[in-house]
């Protein structure tokens, strides 16, 4: 599901959303594959706002703005100029791309859990920037980029 420079919610779910979620999969599942498609695959690497993806901006990192930014933070859209150093090459405006959220893990794990449930399957490969080490991220702005650890569920 998803792939990279995609949109995706930045705010928890209902009960409501999710059985959405399977009744559009079901629907997209059937009309389109011929009911082959067995379940979803989370690839999720980076992801930005809908807005930026309809030709605003581009999606992009840059350490010294993007690196210093909390998860949060970087949920709420924070953009940047990049000026290249290629004559004729027009300078960009970049979005950062957003970290997991305690609200899009929830999002995340509600349709993982609704999807098992209807029968499919799941599997799930997170962004391995949101995954450095099984320790608590103790730095002040939450910048270790530790997010699944964070929020886990054993």
């Amino acid at each position: 599901m998803g792939s990279w420079c995609t949109s995706f919610p930045t705010h928890e779910w209902s009960a409501d959303d999710f059985t959405g979620f399977v009744d559009y999969f079901q629907q997209i599942r059937q009309s389109s594959f011929g009911g082959n498609l067995d379940g979803i695959d989370w690839d999720w690497e980076g992801f930005c706002s809908e807005v930026c993806l309809k030709g605003n901006c581009a999606c992009g990192w840059d350490d010294k703005v993007c690196g210093t930014k909390t998860p949060e933070e970087l949920k709420a859209g924070v953009r940047y100029t990049n000026h290249w150093n290629t004559p004729g090459h027009p300078s960009s405006e970049f979005e950062c791309y957003i970290m997991p959220t305690k609200d899009t893990v929830q999002v995340m794990t509600g349709v993982s859990y609704h999807m098992k449930q209807a029968g499919f399957v799941v599997t799930i490969a997170p962004m391995s920037t949101a995954v450095y080490t099984s320790d608590e991220d103790k730095s002040q702005g939450q910048y270790m980029r530790n997010e699944f650890v964070k929020w886990r569920k054993h």
